[in-house]
């Protein structure tokens, strides 16, 4: 479906959940495999992604029944995984396909996992090489894609640093290196999301973090966990752009999960001069409420070890820098060439279509946007995101601040990550129309 967004007679006002953090929905359907007890988790994210992985932790043995959002799971553990009869689909996730390849190495079974044809497209030999380092025996398609043949085995533990800043790279390291034999060490040069971490420990593995060093000892017997998911942060993040982008809006966002690791876009946007209140809460992860408020914004520079702590969040932070005054520089966004889809050159095209300029400069880990903002209203048109899920969310909010509007295509992408994105905009009184 295609869907018009333009800028509303009134400001945008009222309290909204977030879908619930389909990373973290991921990461527990996939752990309770690997215990034999019960596990709960409340709030259990409704999303594609979190869909494709408990279809495919079924198809390896996982039990489970689903009352309200409330998930009830109940793993075979790593000794009984069952071997399935099909190849594993899994849909539009990097993150399954990649934590998969982890989970699955040091297991008994064969496996062949695949995904739609934009998960197909994107890198997987990063994740294969340091499985093979430690005895894996993978298969991929040629150039490092899926599908992808995992036959397990016995693995050795290893000393692995990340050549990139990855949450599902260093996560599929870790989880092969639970049934290892002997110690590993994961070093991670810059920091990324440590959900896998968080919710191992509390499973009663033994991880522990010295500095840069991650160190994982293999053996320990998981047991269940009952936790309650928090809404995506970065599904927050274009309610929270939305807040700042349409004056004389305020919104409230609700049970948000704020995590360091993923709040990343928060620091920047306090640099940017955006009204913001966090209220939080400990937990497995910190839960917690955002007041957010129309602002004048300004440009800033957003470092390259910022990147990894709000990489889902660039395209909606590039729309809010199209509208600041000055220029927002953000350095090292190589890893935005190989998402979902090209986002980098979704990015350029969608600041462009807004009436304002842009320039990629340099190449490789150097790579750098540069985003020339001015205040005002955006211009409008037509914009494909080439069905990705971020950078139609991202046009859809620059269409707050478009009296004459932008029409996305196949909008419909959006639930990837969030299923009531369009109802919640226009609930706050966003003007949609299909």
């Amino acid at each position: 479906m295609d869907l018009k967004v333009k800028k509303s007679q009134k400001p945008l006002q009222g309290a909204i959940r977030p879908e619930s953090d389909k990373s973290i929905s991921q990461r527990l359907i996939l752990f309770s495999l690997l215990t034999e007890e019960e596990c709960v988790f409340e709030k259990i994210s409704s999303a594609l992604d979190p869909r494709s992985a408990l279809s495919a932790a079924a198809c390896l043995g996982l039990e489970y029944r689903l009352e309200n959002d409330t998930l009830f799971a109940k793993g075979p553990g790593i000794a009984g995984l069952k071997e399935p009869d099909r190849p594993i689909y899994c849909g539009n996730s990097g993150t399954l396909m990649r934590l998969l390849m982890g989970l699955l190495a040091p297991s008994r079974i064969f496996a062949v996992l695949y995904g739609d044809h934009s998960l197909n497209n994107r890198p997987m030999a990063r994740i294969a090489e340091p499985l093979r380092d430690m005895g894996a025996v993978i298969h991929t398609r040629r150039g490092g894609l899926a599908p992808i043949a995992v036959v397990g085995g016995d693995l050795k533990g290893t000393d692995f640093t990340l050549p990139v800043a990855s949450a599902q790279l260093k996560s599929a390291v870790i989880l092969a290196s639970l049934h290892s034999e002997g110690q590993s060490r994961v070093i991670e040069p810059i920091p990324s999301r440590d959900h896998t971490e968080r919710i191992l420990a509390h499973m009663g593995a033994e991880i522990t973090r010295q500095g840069s060093e991650i160190i994982i000892e293999p053996g320990r017997k998981l047991s269940g966990i009952k936790m309650k998911v928090g809404g995506d942060f970065s599904s927050a993040a274009f309610f929270i752009g939305a807040g700042l982008l349409r004056e004389g809006s305020e919104i409230i966002l609700d049970d948000v999960n704020l995590n360091p690791t993923r709040t990343g876009l928060l620091k920047v946007l306090e640099r940017m001069g955006a009204s913001l209140v966090v209220d939080e809460t400990e937990d497995v992860e910190p839960i917690g409420r955002i007041k957010v408020a129309s602002e004048n914004l300004c440009g800033t520079v957003v470092e390259s070890v910022e990147v990894p702590l709000l990489i889902d969040e660039i395209p909606l932070l590039a729309v809010l820098a199209a509208a600041a005054e000055g220029t927002t520089t953000i350095c090292g966004v190589s890893e935005l060439k190989v998402k979902e889809s090209d986002r980098l050159s979704g990015i350029a095209e969608l600041v462009r279509l807004l009436g304002r300029e842009c320039a990629i400069k340099g190449e490789g880990k150097n790579l750098t946007l540069e985003i020339y903002g001015r205040p005002g209203e955006f211009e409008g048109g037509t914009y494909d995101p080439k069905f990705d899920h971020r950078l139609a969310m991202a046009a859809c909010v620059a269409g707050l601040n478009s009296p004459e509007g932008i029409t996305v295509l196949n909008a419909e992408c959006a639930e990837v990550s969030q299923p009531q994105f369009y109802s919640e905009l226009k609930r706050l009184g966003a003007q949609i129309e299909e």
